[in-house]
């Protein structure tokens, strides 16, 4: 008679066959849940992907804080899924979102580095609207000194274009202005945040959103009149007050 044993090496003993390897093995990667961080990482590389096709080296301060936070959020979805590989999977997306994101950071920085660095013609100083504010100007003079010193300069700016001529076909005189706020939802701007323009003949223009590169010689003048380029059909009953600066322009891109 056989005695039984907890060490048997009999093959039909029960406990023996539960851990066979002959016995059908569960697949633990049914029962993993896939990384919502590797998922949110690759949405936000496509994403930036999208915009940096879209608007191109003029848009890196909106597109780069999205593919920064994308990676970041795959190595932190790479670290979790490494942690818990029993409860996590996923690895592979969250790879392909650090890599997308890191790759079109490097793509898109450098594109608007390049572009900063070539953009503004021999001759021509780059200024903003930054530069052209009301800081430092005083109730004698509404033009600060560091705007001043611009008057009959050769300068280099970059804006949009008001929509006060939304509608006129080809125009040649329009105000620029300096944010997206001021271009799509119109309006009246401040007479520092707004440069009139006036265009050489063959460099007319359709109305559109997109950012504009001008250089051309500047000039400033504080006596009220009414804005270039817009009529009361465009900006409704009240024409459009013109603002400080005005701009003879050599070029737009």
């Amino acid at each position: 008679m056989t005695e039984d044993s907890l060490f048997s090496d009999d093959r039909s003993d029960r406990d023996y066959q539960l851990f066979s390897s002959n016995s059908r093995e569960i697949d633990v990667s049914e029962y993993r849940s896939f990384s919502s961080w590797a998922v949110g990482s690759l949405v936000l590389a496509l994403v930036g992907v999208a915009l940096l096709l879209l608007l191109g080296s003029d848009g890196f301060v909106l597109y780069a804080p999205i593919q920064v936070v994308g990676f970041m959020i795959g190595l932190l979805g790479l670290y979790k899924i490494r942690r818990n590989n029993f409860e996590l999977t996923g690895e592979k997306v969250a790879k392909a979102g650090v890599a997308l994101s890191a790759v079109c950071f490097v793509v898109g920085g450098s594109w608007a580095a390049f572009v900063y660095m070539t953009e503004v013609p021999e001759g021509y100083e780059r200024i903003s609207f930054y530069t052209l504010d009301s800081e430092g100007a005083t109730a004698g003079s509404p033009i600060s000194e560091d705007a001043a010193k611009y008057h009959g300069k050769s300068v280099f700016i970059k804006g949009y274009v008001h929509p006060g001529v939304n509608g006129l076909g080809n125009i040649s005189r329009f105000v620029l202005v300096g944010d997206l706020s001021a271009c799509c939802f119109g309006g009246q701007p401040k007479p520092w945040d707004m440069v009139e323009v006036d265009l050489k003949p063959g460099d007319e223009l359709t109305y559109d959103m997109k950012l504009h590169r001008l250089w051309g010689t500047i000039s400033i003048d504080v006596t009220p009149h009414l804005a270039v380029g817009s009529t009361k059909e465009a900006t409704g009953d009240r024409q459009m007050q013109g603002g400080y600066y005005h701009l003879e322009a050599d070029g737009i891109q």
